[in-house]
């Protein structure tokens, strides 16, 4: 029995050996030549060949979520994103362009409970909207009440909330509560720049704190905060570390509120600054348009040189200066109508340098739309220059705020709605509002149900725009909530009532008029009333026989 045991091992092994001898000789056969006649590719895919010369220096290691944005690389990418901000010109445009179109003047709240899973008719679901709407614009509008450096009100600080997690690829919302003299609510939202969150003590990363976020089982369950900035240079107090829990242990309340620039890979702990990926050739672009700038400005200087012969004097005789410049100390310098003296035998030479240079625009353009195409932004919507055809500029529009919505939509989930949401739990809590079955939560998430609506879109060509819109509305693909809530801005509802209100003081004025109706519906009108019954083959109408 021993011996057929073992016999039967020697014959597993042989197989086992077998086969991995067969699939090595395998993975070394080399498919065909690639480029020249002694390259060999070497894999099935080009990409991943390196035996190919254009592929040979391209040595890309492959790393975690965590170990491919290391701490150090991360505060080197925020400090030039900061920078590229404050000075480049394409680098603010960008930050600046995502700020105005996504958040703008604010994202407005308007309160949608869910009625039908209330057991509600919309008739009753309209007073709680109500009611819910008017005590949130009384927290939002307050800096005193929602802000916990009393600076910005709900709608200022979404645009600093965006702003922040652009340039530092997140940025961390503390929610403290927090009493004040003349407020109401408790709930204050504190801003935590990313730099602050870090690992105690400045420590390594470990398998259960990386980069200031604590984990367990893989799943970030909170934040450990610097209490002073490590680049501040005016506070000198020791710094110190706490710990804030994304959720609160005994109910899960939020605690803490983490808004991504973007989170691109599973896993991933922190974000990545939006300018990231274009710094290099943004910084090169920097350059060169400096370069060419002090060109231009040079050429644009008048100097006139002045040779002198070598015994040549003045009124009383005695020999003039070699250098006789304006300037005091005698050093021949460019200048704005200067004239220069040069010493005997010195000769001056015309230098042209041809600035402006008519290929700039062109270089400049190019290197922006690579640059604009990395950041979603088309080279019209990010220097606002509409130059082309209404066509080609519409589609720039359209594709810009593509990504505006979906930023939107992201500053929507990860800050409005759980702020809604805080601010909602602290106005049942406190009884200021009563909202039935509040402490279910699958009745809870009902009664946070709301709208968020930003800044429109805008339009090239209104009439344009408005036709649109009516044909979208006639054919039953869109609704007049979704059509004024993307041209304006505002909620249907309240544009209606206000209508209504207006209609109603026109008619007891006696100023009404009623709108007139275009060609296209008169034509209609006229089709519909004015129809008559296709007469019949071969058959005469009475009228034409007469």
């Amino acid at each position: 029995m021993a011996g057929s045991a073992a016999l039967a091992r020697d014959r597993l092994s042989a197989a086992i050996a077998l086969d991995q001898h067969a699939r090595q000789a395998q993975s070394q056969q080399l498919v065909p030549r690639a480029e020249g006649p002694s390259e060999l590719q070497g894999t099935r895919w080009r990409g991943a060949s390196r035996t190919l010369r254009s592929l040979a220096s391209w040595l890309a290691p492959l790393g975690s979520a965590t170990s491919d944005l290391p701490a150090a690389e991360q505060r080197t990418l925020r400090a030039r994103s900061r920078d590229a901000g404050r000075n480049h010109m394409p680098a603010r445009a960008a930050l600046m362009r995502n700020r105005t179109s996504v958040v703008g003047t604010g994202l407005v709240c308007r309160p949608a409970v869910d009625h039908e899973a209330l057991g509600l008719t919309p008739e009753q679901a309209a007073p709680y909207n109500a009611t819910i709407r008017a005590h949130w614009e009384r927290y939002a509008e307050s800096a005193l009440e929602s802000d916990y450096e009393s600076t910005l009100d709900i709608y200022g600080q979404q645009g600093l909330a965006l702003l922040s997690a652009m340039s530092s690829g997140d940025v961390f919302v503390l929610t403290p509560m927090q009493q004040r003299a003349g407020g109401v609510s408790e709930l204050k939202l504190q801003l935590v720049e990313a730099d602050r969150v870090c690992n105690p003590n400045d420590a390594m990363d470990t398998p259960d704190c990386v980069d200031g976020i604590q984990l367990e089982d893989g799943r970030p369950v909170g934040a450990w905060v610097r209490n002073i900035h490590p680049g501040d240079r005016l506070d000198m107090r020791m710094p110190r570390w706490d710990y804030y829990p994304f959720f609160g242990e005994g109910t899960g309340r939020r605690r803490v509120l983490h808004v991504w620039n973007d989170k691109e890979r599973p896993g991933q702990v922190r974000g990545v600054p939006y300018l990231a990926p274009i710094l290099e050739p943004l910084k090169q672009l920097e350059r060169f348009t400096n370069a060419e700038l002090m060109a231009a400005v040079i050429s644009a200087m008048l100097t006139v040189f002045i040779q002198r012969k070598g015994d040549e004097t003045d009124e009383q005789g005695n020999p003039v200066a070699a250098f006789d410049t304006a300037d005091s100390a005698g050093s021949i310098a460019l200048g704005n109508g200067a004239i220069v003296d040069l010493a005997p035998g010195e000769e001056a030479k015309e230098v042209n340098p041809g600035r402006p240079n008519a290929k700039f625009d062109p270089f400049f353009n190019a290197i922006l739309k690579q640059i604009g195409a990395a950041l979603e932004l088309p080279l019209d919507v990010l220097l606002l220059q509409f130059n082309s055809s209404y066509s080609a500029a519409r589609a720039a529009m359209l594709e810009a705020w593509r990504m505006f919505l979906c930023r939107r939509w992201l500053l929507t989930t990860q800050f409005c709605q759980p702020i809604y949401g805080l601010f909602l739990d602290e106005e049942v809590a406190s009884g200021r509002l009563v909202l039935p079955g509040y402490a279910d939560p699958a009745r809870r998430h009902a009664w946070s149900r709301a709208l968020w609506i930003g800044p429109a879109r805008g339009s090239m060509d209104e009439q344009k725009e408005a036709s649109a819109a009516k044909t979208r509305i006639d054919i039953g693909v869109s609704n007049k909530a979704m059509e004024t809530a993307a041209m304006s801005g505002e909620d249907w509802q309240a544009v209606n009532a206000q209508r209504a209100r207006e209609v109603a003081i026109e008619r007891a004025n006696g100023t009404y008029v009623a709108p007139t109706p275009s060609p296209a519906q008169d034509g209609a009108l006229e089709d519909a009333t004015d129809e008559r019954p296709t007469d019949a083959p071969g058959q005469i109408d009475p009228e034409d026989a007469e």
